[in-house]
């Protein structure tokens, strides 16, 4: 899946923990960017603003997507570093998540093997100074043709889930299908190393602050 910037914003590099994280040795990923000569890109919603809030289109399966995905990244965390919930009023969201074109059915989500049955975009605007976001953040989702009813409702869980770990400050792809943050994503929930690389990053000091409440 695809996250796109007002203004260039890419990831990669390592960061040390500053707390205790789940034992898994060698399985991070790369979250931060060093820009020379030495600023440092690394995003994580601070505790001030938790609950992050989430506005989720009201049509099809999207509010049990957004509710599903909210619970599942909070579910990786050792000290409840993040939490979420779904607000019903767009104007007094932090990140607004809609379908892109024609909404799907909601249905069963096909149990068969995955297929790119969809695609999902988390954009974001990070200002010239690239100290803070200047917006809310937007995710959308979008189905593609072609394929069944059931086997897109298995993609969109699959990408709701992703699309919100952009959000949460994951903002670069994981290099291996293994993870729910690579870029088509064939898992239905996070593995090890989007564990233990969120549990770092949410232990790492951020470089750029949210967008206004």
């Amino acid at each position: 899946m695809r996250r796109a910037l007002l203004l260039a914003l890419l990831v990669a590099g390592a960061c040390e923990p500053t707390a205790p994280v789940r034992d898994c040795s060698g399985c991070t990923y790369a979250f931060a960017e060093t820009i020379p000569p030495d600023t440092v890109l690394i995003f994580h919603w601070p505790a001030a603003r938790l609950p992050v809030r989430f506005y989720a289109d009201p049509r099809g399966a999207m509010p049990a997507l957004v509710a599903t995905a909210i619970a599942t990244w909070e579910a990786q965390f050792l000290y409840g570093e993040f939490r979420g919930v779904s607000v019903s009023d767009s104007s007094e969201a932090d990140v607004l998540v809609q379908w892109n074109g024609v909404v799907p059915p909601d249905v069963a989500p096909d149990t068969g093997p995955p297929v790119s049955a969809c695609a999902g975009l988390t954009t974001d605007s990070l200002g010239a100074s690239r100290a803070a976001l200047q917006s809310k953040f937007h995710v959308t989702v979008s189905a593609y043709p072609g394929f069944s009813n059931a086997q897109v409702a298995a993609c969109v869980q699959r990408v709701a889930i992703h699309e919100l770990g952009h959000v949460l400050g994951l903002l670069d792809e994981s290099p291996s299908p293994l993870d729910i943050m690579y870029h088509d994503p064939a898992v239905n929930t996070p593995s090890a190393a989007d564990r233990a690389t969120i549990e770092i990053l949410y232990h790492t000091p951020p470089t750029i602050q949210p967008p206004p409440p």
